[in-house]
Protein backbone atom coordinates (compact mmCIF):
# COMPACT_ATOMS: atom_id res chain seq x y z
CA UNK A 1 0.00 0.00 0.00
CA UNK A 2 1.26 3.00 -0.71
CA UNK A 3 1.81 5.66 1.72
CA UNK A 4 1.44 9.39 0.75
CA UNK A 5 2.40 12.22 2.65
CA UNK A 6 0.43 15.61 2.34
CA UNK A 7 2.26 18.65 3.76
CA UNK A 8 -0.38 20.70 5.17
CA UNK A 9 -0.72 24.81 5.77
CA UNK A 10 -1.94 26.56 8.54
CA UNK A 11 -5.82 26.46 8.71
CA UNK A 12 -5.46 30.46 9.31
CA UNK A 13 -3.86 31.13 6.29
CA UNK A 14 -6.45 29.03 4.41
CA UNK A 15 -8.98 30.63 6.06
CA UNK A 16 -7.54 34.19 4.98
CA UNK A 17 -7.16 33.26 1.52
CA UNK A 18 -10.94 31.75 1.56
CA UNK A 19 -10.11 28.31 -0.51
CA UNK A 20 -12.35 26.11 1.77
CA UNK A 21 -14.34 23.68 0.49
CA UNK A 22 -17.88 22.25 2.27
CA UNK A 23 -18.17 19.06 3.28
CA UNK A 24 -21.23 18.62 2.25
CA UNK A 25 -20.60 19.93 -1.35
CA UNK A 26 -22.48 18.19 -3.70
CA UNK A 27 -19.56 18.06 -6.48
CA UNK A 28 -17.84 16.20 -4.04
CA UNK A 29 -19.75 13.47 -2.06
CA UNK A 30 -16.86 11.80 -1.09
CA UNK A 31 -16.01 14.73 1.53
CA UNK A 32 -18.80 12.84 3.61
CA UNK A 33 -15.96 10.98 5.11
CA UNK A 34 -14.04 14.12 6.29
CA UNK A 35 -16.73 13.56 9.55
CA UNK A 36 -14.58 10.71 10.53
CA UNK A 37 -12.70 11.43 13.88
CA UNK A 38 -9.33 11.17 12.12
CA UNK A 39 -9.90 14.06 10.14
CA UNK A 40 -11.52 16.11 13.05
CA UNK A 41 -8.17 17.95 13.10
CA UNK A 42 -8.33 19.91 9.71
CA UNK A 43 -12.12 20.85 10.09
CA UNK A 44 -12.38 24.60 10.17
CA UNK A 45 -15.38 25.59 11.57
CA UNK A 46 -17.24 28.93 10.16
CA UNK A 47 -21.13 28.22 10.90
CA UNK A 48 -20.41 25.23 8.07
CA UNK A 49 -17.94 22.67 8.13
CA UNK A 50 -15.25 23.51 5.90
CA UNK A 51 -11.88 21.77 4.55
CA UNK A 52 -8.77 22.71 2.80
CA UNK A 53 -7.81 21.98 -0.55
CA UNK A 54 -4.54 20.28 0.30
CA UNK A 55 -7.08 17.65 2.97
CA UNK A 56 -9.71 17.24 0.59
CA UNK A 57 -6.95 15.77 -2.13
CA UNK A 58 -6.02 13.38 0.65
CA UNK A 59 -9.43 12.48 1.56
CA UNK A 60 -10.31 11.93 -2.47
CA UNK A 61 -7.03 10.05 -2.40
CA UNK A 62 -8.28 7.57 0.62
CA UNK A 63 -11.89 7.52 -0.71
CA UNK A 64 -11.08 6.05 -3.71
CA UNK A 65 -7.50 4.70 -4.22
CA UNK A 66 -5.53 1.92 -1.95
CA UNK A 67 -3.07 4.53 -0.35
CA UNK A 68 -2.68 5.51 3.00
CA UNK A 69 -2.29 9.67 3.77
CA UNK A 70 -0.01 11.07 6.19
CA UNK A 71 -0.80 14.63 6.46
CA UNK A 72 1.45 16.65 7.94
CA UNK A 73 1.35 20.32 9.58
CA UNK A 74 4.26 22.40 9.33
CA UNK A 75 5.80 21.96 13.25
CA UNK A 76 6.07 18.41 12.20
CA UNK A 77 8.03 18.68 9.25
CA UNK A 78 11.34 17.04 9.56
CA UNK A 79 13.56 14.67 7.07
CA UNK A 80 12.72 11.51 9.62
CA UNK A 81 8.76 11.84 8.88
CA UNK A 82 9.62 12.16 5.08
CA UNK A 83 11.53 9.23 4.91
CA UNK A 84 8.58 7.22 6.15
CA UNK A 85 6.37 8.06 3.25
CA UNK A 86 6.94 7.06 0.32
CA UNK A 87 6.80 10.29 -1.35
CA UNK A 88 5.79 13.47 -0.06
CA UNK A 89 3.69 16.01 -1.86
CA UNK A 90 4.34 20.31 -1.64
CA UNK A 91 0.90 21.55 -2.92
CA UNK A 92 0.42 24.51 -0.99
CA UNK A 93 2.83 25.34 2.21
CA UNK A 94 6.14 25.37 0.70
CA UNK A 95 9.20 27.63 1.32
CA UNK A 96 7.36 31.30 0.75
CA UNK A 97 4.98 29.88 3.10
CA UNK A 98 7.11 29.11 5.83
CA UNK A 99 9.32 32.22 5.26
CA UNK A 100 6.15 34.51 5.82
CA UNK A 101 4.22 32.03 8.33
CA UNK A 102 6.46 30.53 10.21
CA UNK A 103 9.15 31.25 12.69
CA UNK A 104 12.81 31.35 11.71
CA UNK A 105 13.55 27.64 12.75
CA UNK A 106 10.72 26.16 11.55
CA UNK A 107 11.88 27.25 8.16
CA UNK A 108 15.06 26.59 8.24
CA UNK A 109 13.71 23.02 9.33
CA UNK A 110 11.30 22.78 6.34
CA UNK A 111 14.47 23.96 3.86
CA UNK A 112 16.34 20.66 5.24
CA UNK A 113 14.14 18.28 5.02
CA UNK A 114 13.50 19.49 1.78
CA UNK A 115 17.19 19.67 0.70
CA UNK A 116 18.00 15.96 2.46
CA UNK A 117 14.90 14.06 1.35
CA UNK A 118 15.01 12.25 -2.16
CA UNK A 119 11.23 11.79 -2.19
CA UNK A 120 9.69 15.20 -2.13
CA UNK A 121 7.96 16.34 -5.46
CA UNK A 122 8.49 18.63 -6.87
CA UNK A 123 12.40 18.00 -5.99
CA UNK A 124 14.04 20.78 -4.25
CA UNK A 125 15.95 21.70 -7.39
CA UNK A 126 12.68 22.80 -9.05
CA UNK A 127 11.24 24.46 -6.33
CA UNK A 128 14.63 26.77 -5.93
CA UNK A 129 14.00 27.33 -9.55
CA UNK A 130 10.70 28.64 -9.24
CA UNK A 131 10.89 30.47 -5.89
CA UNK A 132 13.52 32.66 -7.81
CA UNK A 133 12.13 35.37 -10.24
CA UNK A 134 14.89 36.14 -11.04
CA UNK A 135 16.12 32.97 -11.98
CA UNK A 136 13.25 32.20 -14.39
CA UNK A 137 13.44 35.84 -16.00
CA UNK A 138 16.23 35.21 -17.21
CA UNK A 139 16.07 31.64 -18.10
CA UNK A 140 12.73 32.76 -20.05
CA UNK A 141 14.41 35.80 -21.33
CA UNK A 142 16.11 33.78 -22.94
CA UNK A 143 14.20 31.33 -24.45
CA UNK A 144 12.97 34.83 -26.17
CA UNK A 145 9.33 34.65 -24.17
CA UNK A 146 8.61 38.10 -23.26
CA UNK A 147 8.89 39.28 -19.35
CA UNK A 148 8.76 42.57 -17.89
CA UNK A 149 11.96 44.19 -18.48
CA UNK A 150 13.90 43.82 -15.26
CA UNK A 151 16.81 44.27 -13.05
CA UNK A 152 17.72 42.09 -9.80
CA UNK A 153 19.82 43.59 -7.02
CA UNK A 154 21.04 40.52 -4.87
CA UNK A 155 22.88 41.40 -1.35
CA UNK A 156 26.41 41.29 -2.88
CA UNK A 157 25.44 44.12 -5.78
CA UNK A 158 23.60 46.14 -2.79
CA UNK A 159 26.49 45.87 -0.09
CA UNK A 160 29.10 46.48 -2.80
CA UNK A 161 28.25 50.49 -2.53
CA UNK A 162 26.97 52.86 -0.37
CA UNK A 163 23.18 52.99 -0.80
CA UNK A 164 23.10 56.45 -2.23
CA UNK A 165 25.92 55.22 -4.73
CA UNK A 166 23.99 52.30 -5.92
CA UNK A 167 20.71 53.90 -6.19
CA UNK A 168 22.33 56.48 -8.14
CA UNK A 169 23.37 53.90 -10.46
CA UNK A 170 20.17 52.06 -10.65
CA UNK A 171 18.37 55.11 -11.54
CA UNK A 172 21.18 56.25 -14.52
CA UNK A 173 20.40 52.59 -16.19
CA UNK A 174 16.96 52.51 -15.70
CA UNK A 175 16.98 56.55 -17.56
CA UNK A 176 19.13 54.94 -20.08
CA UNK A 177 16.40 52.16 -20.60
CA UNK A 178 13.86 55.23 -20.93
CA UNK A 179 11.72 53.78 -17.85
CA UNK A 180 9.89 56.86 -16.41
CA UNK A 181 8.74 54.26 -13.34
CA UNK A 182 9.59 51.02 -12.03
CA UNK A 183 7.68 48.66 -9.71
CA UNK A 184 10.13 46.40 -6.81
CA UNK A 185 9.14 43.30 -5.60
CA UNK A 186 11.33 40.72 -3.55
CA UNK A 187 12.10 37.08 -4.53
CA UNK A 188 10.41 35.47 -1.60
CA UNK A 189 7.83 37.51 -1.97
CA UNK A 190 4.22 36.84 -1.48
CA UNK A 191 0.22 38.42 -1.84
CA UNK A 192 2.39 41.91 -2.74
CA UNK A 193 4.58 41.48 0.78
CA UNK A 194 7.18 43.60 -0.18
CA UNK A 195 5.90 45.30 -2.80
CA UNK A 196 5.90 48.90 -3.79
CA UNK A 197 5.59 51.28 -6.81
CA UNK A 198 7.75 53.82 -7.82
CA UNK A 199 6.32 56.42 -10.31
CA UNK A 200 8.64 58.91 -11.94
CA UNK A 201 11.00 57.22 -9.73
CA UNK A 202 13.84 60.31 -10.70
CA UNK A 203 12.03 62.53 -8.81
CA UNK A 204 11.90 59.64 -5.62
CA UNK A 205 15.21 58.43 -5.03
CA UNK A 206 15.08 58.89 -1.35
CA UNK A 207 12.06 56.81 -1.78
CA UNK A 208 13.57 54.19 -3.27
CA UNK A 209 16.58 54.23 -1.36
CA UNK A 210 14.69 53.40 2.22
CA UNK A 211 12.73 50.96 -0.05
CA UNK A 212 15.79 48.57 -0.43
CA UNK A 213 17.64 49.58 2.74
CA UNK A 214 14.84 48.09 3.93
CA UNK A 215 13.94 45.06 2.21
CA UNK A 216 17.52 43.69 0.68
CA UNK A 217 18.87 43.00 4.33
CA UNK A 218 15.16 40.74 4.33
CA UNK A 219 14.82 39.11 0.99
CA UNK A 220 17.59 37.00 -0.59
CA UNK A 221 17.25 39.42 -4.00
CA UNK A 222 14.89 42.15 -5.33
CA UNK A 223 13.42 42.49 -8.91
CA UNK A 224 13.36 46.02 -10.50
CA UNK A 225 10.56 46.16 -13.56
CA UNK A 226 9.49 48.51 -15.95
CA UNK A 227 6.11 49.53 -14.34
CA UNK A 228 3.51 48.88 -16.77
CA UNK A 229 0.81 51.93 -17.05
CA UNK A 230 -3.04 50.30 -16.03
CA UNK A 231 -1.37 46.68 -15.20
CA UNK A 232 -2.25 46.91 -11.19
CA UNK A 233 -5.20 48.05 -11.74
CA UNK A 234 -7.40 47.92 -15.30
CA UNK A 235 -5.46 45.86 -17.51
CA UNK A 236 -5.98 42.29 -16.55
CA UNK A 237 -3.67 39.37 -15.91
CA UNK A 238 -4.67 35.97 -16.74
CA UNK A 239 -3.91 33.09 -14.08
CA UNK A 240 -3.01 30.28 -16.48
CA UNK A 241 -3.14 26.30 -15.00
CA UNK A 242 -1.83 23.38 -15.97
CA UNK A 243 -2.12 20.08 -14.65
CA UNK A 244 0.55 17.58 -15.83
CA UNK A 245 1.61 19.98 -18.06
CA UNK A 246 -1.53 19.88 -19.95
CA UNK A 247 -3.63 23.38 -20.12
CA UNK A 248 -6.84 23.20 -17.51
CA UNK A 249 -8.08 26.43 -17.07
CA UNK A 250 -7.94 30.29 -16.51
CA UNK A 251 -8.84 33.00 -14.12
CA UNK A 252 -8.89 36.85 -15.44
CA UNK A 253 -8.04 38.96 -12.32
CA UNK A 254 -7.71 43.33 -12.09
CA UNK A 255 -8.66 45.66 -9.92
CA UNK A 256 -11.89 45.25 -10.78
CA UNK A 257 -12.41 41.94 -12.43
CA UNK A 258 -12.35 37.63 -11.14
CA UNK A 259 -14.18 35.77 -13.26
CA UNK A 260 -13.44 32.73 -15.74
CA UNK A 261 -13.14 33.88 -19.87
CA UNK A 262 -16.16 33.42 -21.17
CA UNK A 263 -14.43 30.62 -23.37
CA UNK A 264 -14.61 28.89 -20.44
CA UNK A 265 -18.36 29.73 -19.29
CA UNK A 266 -17.12 32.85 -17.24
CA UNK A 267 -17.94 36.87 -17.87
CA UNK A 268 -14.72 38.28 -19.03
CA UNK A 269 -14.80 39.03 -23.10
CA UNK A 270 -12.08 38.32 -24.79
CA UNK A 271 -12.05 38.31 -28.31
CA UNK A 272 -11.10 34.98 -30.44
CA UNK A 273 -7.99 35.67 -31.87
CA UNK A 274 -6.49 37.39 -28.43
CA UNK A 275 -7.71 34.13 -26.40
CA UNK A 276 -6.53 31.51 -29.15
CA UNK A 277 -3.17 33.78 -28.95
CA UNK A 278 -3.16 33.73 -25.05
CA UNK A 279 -3.96 29.74 -24.33
CA UNK A 280 -1.29 29.31 -27.28
CA UNK A 281 1.13 31.53 -25.86
CA UNK A 282 0.81 29.84 -22.21
CA UNK A 283 1.40 26.88 -23.83
CA UNK A 284 4.63 27.51 -25.09
CA UNK A 285 6.05 29.03 -21.85
CA UNK A 286 4.54 25.94 -19.70
CA UNK A 287 6.19 23.68 -22.74
CA UNK A 288 9.87 26.21 -22.11
CA UNK A 289 9.84 25.39 -18.17
CA UNK A 290 12.23 22.76 -17.01
CA UNK A 291 11.28 19.48 -16.89
CA UNK A 292 11.31 16.43 -14.37
CA UNK A 293 13.24 13.10 -15.39
CA UNK A 294 10.37 10.42 -14.74
CA UNK A 295 9.47 8.61 -17.40
CA UNK A 296 5.91 8.84 -18.98
CA UNK A 297 4.26 11.73 -19.05
CA UNK A 298 5.19 13.09 -15.52
CA UNK A 299 7.72 15.27 -16.90
CA UNK A 300 6.46 18.40 -15.14
CA UNK A 301 5.12 19.44 -11.74
CA UNK A 302 1.46 18.26 -11.25
CA UNK A 303 0.29 21.93 -10.49
CA UNK A 304 1.68 25.34 -12.28
CA UNK A 305 -0.01 28.31 -12.74
CA UNK A 306 1.19 30.96 -15.30
CA UNK A 307 0.45 34.21 -15.13
CA UNK A 308 0.29 36.61 -17.82
CA UNK A 309 0.30 40.25 -17.37
CA UNK A 310 -1.17 42.68 -20.32
CA UNK A 311 0.41 46.14 -21.23
CA UNK A 312 4.02 45.20 -22.31
CA UNK A 313 4.86 47.21 -25.16
CA UNK A 314 5.90 45.54 -28.89
CA UNK A 315 4.90 42.04 -28.22
CA UNK A 316 1.29 40.62 -29.13
CA UNK A 317 -1.68 41.92 -27.47
CA UNK A 318 1.02 43.23 -24.78
CA UNK A 319 1.19 39.69 -23.10
CA UNK A 320 3.82 38.77 -20.88
CA UNK A 321 5.16 36.66 -18.07
CA UNK A 322 4.25 38.14 -14.83
CA UNK A 323 4.95 35.12 -12.38
CA UNK A 324 5.20 31.47 -12.33
CA UNK A 325 4.03 29.39 -9.49
CA UNK A 326 4.01 25.54 -8.71
CA UNK A 327 1.78 25.78 -5.34
CA UNK A 328 -0.91 28.61 -6.05
CA UNK A 329 -4.27 29.67 -5.25
CA UNK A 330 -6.94 27.65 -7.33
CA UNK A 331 -9.83 30.19 -6.97
CA UNK A 332 -12.42 26.42 -6.65
CA UNK A 333 -15.28 28.50 -6.06
CA UNK A 334 -14.83 30.49 -9.52
CA UNK A 335 -14.65 27.59 -11.71
CA UNK A 336 -16.29 24.07 -12.68
CA UNK A 337 -13.07 22.02 -13.25
CA UNK A 338 -12.48 19.35 -11.16
CA UNK A 339 -9.38 20.62 -9.94
CA UNK A 340 -8.91 18.83 -6.39
CA UNK A 341 -9.74 15.56 -8.25
CA UNK A 342 -7.23 16.05 -11.22
CA UNK A 343 -4.22 17.10 -8.63
CA UNK A 344 -5.53 14.01 -6.10
CA UNK A 345 -5.31 11.22 -9.78
CA UNK A 346 -1.85 12.93 -10.61
CA UNK A 347 -0.37 12.49 -6.94
CA UNK A 348 -1.14 8.94 -7.36
CA UNK A 349 0.45 8.43 -10.98
CA UNK A 350 3.52 10.31 -9.76
CA UNK A 351 3.52 8.23 -6.93
CA UNK A 352 3.38 5.23 -8.63
CA UNK A 353 6.36 6.48 -10.58
CA UNK A 354 8.32 7.61 -7.87
CA UNK A 355 8.20 4.06 -6.83
CA UNK A 356 10.73 3.43 -9.29
CA UNK A 357 13.42 5.89 -9.27
CA UNK A 358 15.79 6.02 -6.38
CA UNK A 359 15.89 10.09 -7.24
CA UNK A 360 13.84 12.42 -9.69
CA UNK A 361 16.21 15.29 -11.16
CA UNK A 362 15.38 18.48 -12.64
CA UNK A 363 16.01 18.81 -16.50
CA UNK A 364 17.13 22.39 -17.67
Amino acid sequence: MLKIGIVLNYKKAEVKKEELININSRKMPWLSLAKKDRYKPYIIENEKRFIPADVAIGIYLESHFDVIVDYITPPEISTRRFKKNDIVFIIIYDLLEAFHLSDEKLFYNFKNALKNSDNVYPPYDYQKFINNKCKYYAYLSAKNIPVAPTFCITKEKWYSKSPKKYVKNLLSKVKTKGWDSIIAKPVYGQEAIGFSKFLDCQEHSDKLSKYLEKNVPKYKSIVIQQYIPGFDKNKPEIRTYFVNGEYAYSIVTSETVLSRPKQEGGTYFIQKKEWEYLVSFAKKVMASLPKLDLKGKMKHPILTRIDIGSGLENVPYGFFVNEVEFVPSLYIEEHTYPIVEKIAESLLSVAKEYQKNDKVNIIF
